[in-house]
């Protein structure tokens, strides 16, 4: 190989070597970039889930008030009907 050809063929390599290297920068900043969006996502995602958690105790806990307050009505009704039956004993006697 001459002299010329030698100096070609370092030029052409430092050229490649040139482009690679940014080939490799850009893509590093590429993954850099996805992984900031991801760390992001996670962290909506981790809100979102503890809304989630945050309403489904809401809900649990107002179902659990429901049905203690139809327990309450339960219980009322029962005395209730038990009064009105003393109430008709105690008339259907009486007469």
């Amino acid at each position: 190989m001459t002299d010329d050809q030698l100096k070609q063929l370092i030029e052409s390599n430092a050229k490649s070597i040139a482009a690679l290297s940014d080939a490799m920068a850009t893509e590093r900043e590429a993954i850099a970039t996805d992984r900031e969006e991801r760390r992001a996502e996670r962290g909506q995602l981790y809100q979102y889930l503890g809304r989630i958690a945050a309403a489904q105790s809401n809900f649990y806990e107002v179902q659990a008030d429901y049905y203690h307050q139809l327990a309450v009505l339960s219980e009322r009704q029962t005395r209730t009907e038990e009064q009105i039956v003393k109430i008709l004993k105690h008339l259907s006697i009486t007469e």
